[in-house]
């Protein structure tokens, strides 16, 4: 590994790590409520960016960074393996929302947002010391001791140090077969760190559900029952994907009555188990609680129309451009890139004037949209009713070479990058952090692209980003961010926690993040936007965000490689 390529990895750790010593500075001290969750947590999880960073860069073979049971031609190739962000970003988004919202905000969770947080951190430092070059006993020591350090800490309310322990290590080894299979199933559509940070949050996703199960309140309020759609929803689109692969034909024979039936049986069983389970822990019809959540006010039905009008007119430009750039050559890499990022500006157009409106209709229609993803990728892979060989044409016009797996993933990770922080933040407190991944992906990340790919000419150290096009990023998000900040008029009040000077910190660090990581931007900028947001809308300390990138960034590259070597080697 050459000297680029370590900076590049050094000063990539350093905006997760400063976002943490600034909240453990701010929030983990006795004076505040429960400091020991933040503080033993918060230490666990810089004690894994350190462990990354030690383990990456001491260590020149890439087949040791690989998952137990997986081989390197199983990730997404031509990428960094990221094993620090499939254990730090999930549980810094958690830490953020436990940290940064209020107390009823933190008990829209079956687990509560201090369980699940500790959860995340049990299941990211197991992850952590498993997929390390240490052997096999001193795996097993380090992550026993860091499930002992967070059982202790007590996050919930109820229960008994046995069953917390159970707990722990069930979460952990869920993250752990979750990974393994995304990797082993679905072949080079994913890193490493992107298969455990999504296997982390269906992990989460699950046992939150179980917990709901199990302490059933009947009637639950607006923010529990958008998080039970959701999950249950999730379950549902789980059931039809399994059906379907049951039941697809090993040779695609085109159209076929069976594989239509079949796909009907798969969504009706879905549909039935969603609504079994909103059901039973709500106590209400779920069929008619969203009807009349979409339905039953004007504004719901407005932004449906609006949002039919708008898909209209984007099916029509899109069937438009098909038609006219037909021929035997491949489009260049401009076109191809103004194609991608004209979706990233269609969402901008979708979601932002649905969350001013109506957060809650915005919050059903991302999961809705995750679940008809999810079935419609299912059947082109398995190639049912002769689709998939359609739907695949189809999609290669938009990808690049980050989705040459069996999955296309980009549309799913423009999709859950805008949708998480609604998800976590629809109740329009916190603007900034609601639309972090809208801003991002639908205005930054589209000008960081185009002006980048047209002017840029000076590249970042060890990757293909360009510093023009890192500035356009930056420029363009603080922009967007302090219009929305200063919206007036659209039914709510911002108070403006923090002035320009605290929307630049997060934005050059979001820039930076995005011109040096190798994960899928549209996957990690919102979510570490949407936490770096959450942690800096409650301090009054925005320049020790400042002081610790900076000393970090200064100090770290100092260390010789040829000392960690020999510390390995000790």
């Amino acid at each position: 590994m050459d000297t680029a390529q370590r900076l590049r990895l050094y000063y990539e750790a350093c905006i997760p790590m400063g976002l943490l010593v600034l909240d453990m500075l701010h929030y983990g001290l006795p004076p505040f409520d429960d400091a020991t969750l933040t503080l033993v947590p918060g230490l666990l999880m810089c004690m894994i960016i350190m462990y990354y960073l030690y383990d990456r860069l001491s260590c020149e073979n890439d087949d040791s960074h690989v998952l137990p049971g997986t081989q390197t031609s199983m990730y997404r190739r031509r990428a960094d393996p990221g094993r620090m962000w499939g254990g730090v970003l999930v549980p810094l988004v958690l830490f953020a929302l436990n940290i940064g919202s209020s107390s009823d905000e933190k008990h829209n969770m079956g687990l509560g947002a201090c369980g699940a947080w500790v959860l995340s951190v049990a299941m990211a430092w197991t992850f952590t010391v498993r997929t390390s070059a240490l052997s096999s006993g001193c795996s097993w020591a380090l992550g026993g001791a860091g499930i002992l350090a967070l059982t202790l800490a007590g996050p919930w309310e109820h229960g008994n140090v046995g069953v917390h322990v159970c707990l722990v290590a069930a979460a952990a080894s869920a993250q752990h077969m979750g990974t393994q299979f995304l990797v082993r199933k679905l072949p080079r559509s994913f890193t490493l760190g992107e298969a455990a940070a999504i296997a982390q949050g269906t992990s989460l996703a699950v046992l939150d559900l179980a917990a709901r199960l199990f302490t059933r309140k009947g009637l639950v309020d607006l923010q529990h029952m958008c998080v039970l759609v959701l999950e249950a929803a999730g379950v549902g689109t789980a059931l039809i994907v399994c059906v379907l692969y049951m039941v697809a034909p090993r040779h695609s024979q085109g159209v076929c009555v069976a594989d239509t039936v079949w796909m009907c049986v798969a969504a009706g069983a879905g549909a039935g188990v969603t609504t079994s389970i909103i059901a039973f822990v709500s106590g209400t019809n779920p069929v008619r609680w969203i009807v009349l959540a979409v339905l039953g006010s004007q504004t719901g039905r407005m932004v449906l129309i609006y949002w039919l009008m708008l898909m209209l007119c984007a099916t029509a430009i899109y069937a438009w451009c098909a038609q006219t750039s037909t021929g035997p050559s491949s489009p260049s890499k401009l076109v191809l890139h103004i194609k991608r990022k004209s979706y990233h500006i269609l969402a901008v157009f979708l979601f932002a004037p649905a969350f001013v409106a109506t957060p809650l209709v915005l919050h059903i229609g991302f999961t809705l949209a995750l679940c008809v993803f999810v079935c419609a990728e299912s059947v082109r892979v398995l190639c049912l009713n002769g689709w998939g060989g359609q739907m695949t044409r189809f999609m290669r016009r938009f990808t690049d070479a980050r989705d040459v797996g069996l999955v296309v993933t980009a549309h799913f990770y423009l999709l859950i990058g805008c949708a998480v922080p609604v998800w976590l933040d629809n109740t329009r407190g916190c603007v900034e952090a609601a639309l972090a991944g809208v801003l991002a992906l639908g205005v930054a990340d589209t000008c960081a692209s185009l002006v980048g790919l047209r002017f840029g000419s000076i590249k970042w150290p060890a990757t293909v980003k360009t510093v023009e096009g890192t500035c356009a990023f930056i420029v363009s998000l603080v922009v967007a961010v302090e219009c929305v900040r200063w919206a007036k008029g659209f039914g709510y009040e911002i108070t403006p926690s923090y002035g320009v000077m605290g929307s630049l910190v997060v934005c050059v660090a979001m820039g930076v993040l995005e011109a040096l990581t190798d994960q899928n931007d549209n996957l990690v900028i919102p979510l570490t936007m949407y936490a770096a947001v959450k942690m800096l809308i409650h301090s009054d300390a925005i320049s020790w965000i400042s002081v610790v990138v900076v000393a970090a960034m200064l100090v770290m590259p100092l260390i010789p490689h040829s000392t960690l070597i020999q510390l390995r080697t000790q």
